[in-house]
């Protein structure tokens, strides 16, 4: 059982044995009695007696339960201010009225963070552990502000009821939004676009909440409901790395926009030296001459390595702009790959199948370990592969494309008015208004004037020809792609591979395939050879479906630990620091200065 797991459990417990204690102290409900309903008419049949009326009692509905009432001066004030509403407290990020109301109700008002020491009112030790724990929040890529810090400090000395009650309450409603943000990310992915379409794992914020109160080490509890996957572990060192970077100065910026390759000897080396010395691509005892010896080479090339550059050793244009990204931006990169790591479920899943999109990688995943990778080629920047999780449930030998109709109007009737015989050297069939309607002959259309290609439904036969390639995984969601194989080989050898229409093109479809069919012996690779050979197309529904996640890497830590970054292609670590930043300003003080 998981650590959070336990912790539930052990709140679940802690609610039963409280409900017990008041249900013995409750005063009994005398049962209501039954009010008597009116006899309904009988009906006389012809030659039968009159059936005597029957009057059947209905229970009276239940009388509501009466009102909590608080107990107390603090308590009253705790009600008090519930019933006022929180608005006007003076808070960055607005409390939870519903939920804190709920959460109070059910302890009949009593504080969370007080106890009753025979001397007065004591502010619980567990009070000064949330604030440490919140004031710490930036470690995990959180904005300590958005747990009341300031609101909370200006009444940690509180003396009047009223004062002390609204600490309470802005204690309770920090310990409920941070453990709800550290575990399963500050804002939900489909507020941010439709095709941020991962659902992240739930998590019953007021249940932790009073599991966390009766903990006996609460830094140690919320520590317990952040992500524990290597992934996320390491982009938090990462963050942590990148910050002392920052405190130190950052890195300096290749003002000139000349090439610079091995041989060459000046000033501009000498500014390269120290960049790559501050990130550790370049050993820093190493004196700052200005020739671009083979040590500055090899180190040119490790920093291309982690920017997913081609390697050769030479500072060109794409080499210069990454280097000459800020600190401040990277650690906003980290931040973003956070959020979205929290976003994943728990438990990934004993094998699976991994698509980086701006990493153009996929890997295959089994008991922890990286039994195959392949490059792959994913959406332009204009139809984007969307992140989301699902499972290859199906493949398809030698299949057959339907083209949708986005593209048919697109792609297809542009190249049909230039060619009109396009769709026959494609093998694409035409047919009328959908696939079980007739075979229409484009020869007959007069395509440089016809307009509506939508009336169609366009179909590719299976070949060497076919845009998926010999073979389809079927992975069902919302937005109508999948993994295939392709004909065109040769992109992948791009460094950048937005090519597709937002499906995902992998690099050996048939290792893959090998993958998802580990547990099918029957599927062999000879007759996998003659099913391809033969053309037919093949629907093979797996025995055991394997998860598959489509992410948006562009930060992260191998597996040697060395920090990784890839180009934001789409724009997406800026959607979603915008979402969990109020504004501008918020976004520049605290992650531009503060990391």
């Amino acid at each position: 059982m998981s650590h959070l797991a336990r912790v539930l459990v052990a709140a679940v417990v802690c609610c039963a044995m409280l409900g017990a204690a008041g249900a013995q102290t409750a005063p009994p409900v005398p049962e209501p009695a039954a009010a008597p309903v009116p006899a309904t008419p009988a009906v006389t049949v012809p030659g039968q007696a009159e059936a005597p009326a029957v009057s059947e009692p209905v229970a009276a509905p239940a009388p509501a339960p009466p009102p909590v009432q608080p107990v107390g001066p603090l308590a009253e004030a705790i009600a008090a201010r519930l019933a006022a509403g929180l608005a006007t407290l003076d808070v960055h990020r607005q409390p939870d009225l519903a939920r804190l109301r709920q959460f109070y109700e059910g302890r009949s008002y009593a504080a969370a963070w007080f106890a009753d020491t025979g001397a007065g009112l004591t502010l619980l030790p567990a009070a000064q552990s949330l604030r440490q724990v919140t004031a710490g929040a930036d470690a995990d890529g959180l904005l300590p502000s958005d747990y009341h810090s300031a609101a909370i400090a200006a009444r940690v000395e509180a003396t009047d009821p009223a004062r002390q009650a609204e600490l309470d309450v802005l204690l309770t409603d920090a310990l409920m939004d941070y453990a709800g943000d550290v575990h399963h990310g500050r804002v939900p992915p489909h507020s941010i676009a439709e095709e941020f379409a991962l659902v992240p794992p739930a998590i019953d914020v007021a249940a932790t909440a009073t599991a966390a109160l009766a903990a006996s080490d609460l830094p140690s509890f919320l520590a317990g409901l952040a992500p524990n996957r290597p992934g996320y572990l390491g982009l938090k060192r990462a963050l942590r790395t990148l910050r002392a970077i920052e405190a130190a100065g950052g890195w300096p910026r290749l003002s000139e926009d000349f090439e610079l390759s091995p041989g060459a000897g000046n000033a501009a080396v000498r500014v390269l030296r120290r960049r790559l010395a501050v990130t550790g691509d370049l050993d820093a005892k190493l004196p700052v001459t200005p020739l671009y010896d083979q040590a500055v080479k090899a180190a040119v090339q490790r920093f291309q390595r982690r920017h997913g550059l081609e390697p050769d050793g030479v500072v060109r244009e794409s080499t210069r702009a990454a280097l000459n990204v800020g600190v401040a931006e990277r650690i906003v990169s980290v931040i973003a790959n956070m959020e979205r790591e929290r976003w994943m479920p728990d438990d990934l899943g004993p094998r699976r199948v991994l698509v980086n999109v701006p990493g153009f990688n996929l890997r295959a995943v089994a008991d922890g370990k990286v039994v195959l990778e392949m490059p792959v080629i994913v959406g332009t920047r204009v139809r984007r592969t969307p992140i989301f999780g699902s499972q290859i449930t199906s493949l398809i030998w030698n299949p057959t494309w339907s083209v949708p109709t986005k593209l048919a109007r697109e792609d297809i009737l542009p190249k049909l008015r230039r060619d009109p015989n396009y769709l026959a050297e494609q093998h694409i069939a035409l047919y009328d208004g959908s696939f079980s309607g007739g075979r229409v002959n484009p020869a007959r259309i007069d395509w440089e004037t016809f307009r509506d290609i939508n009336r169609f439904r366009l179909r590719q036969m299976p070949g060497a020809h076919n845009a998926l390639g010999q073979v389809k995984f079927n992975i069902p969601n919302d937005f109508d792609v999948y993994l295939h194989d392709t004909p065109h080989r040769e992109k992948f050898g791009k460094a950048v591979r937005t090519f597709s229409s937002g499906c995902v093109r992998v690099g050996n479809p048939m290792a893959l395939a090998d993958f998802v069919l580990a547990d099918m012996p029957e599927w062999t690779e000879e007759r996998r050879s003659q099913v391809l050979k033969k053309g037919e197309t093949r629907l093979v529904t797996l025995r055991t479906p394997v998860p598959v996640y489509l992410l948006y890497q562009t930060a992260w830590v191998d597996d040697q630990g060395l920090i990784q970054f890839r180009e934001d292609i789409y724009g997406r670590d800026a959607q979603v620091i915008q979402a969990i930043r109020r504004n501008a300003e918020s976004v520049t003080r605290s992650i531009g200065t503060a990391g």
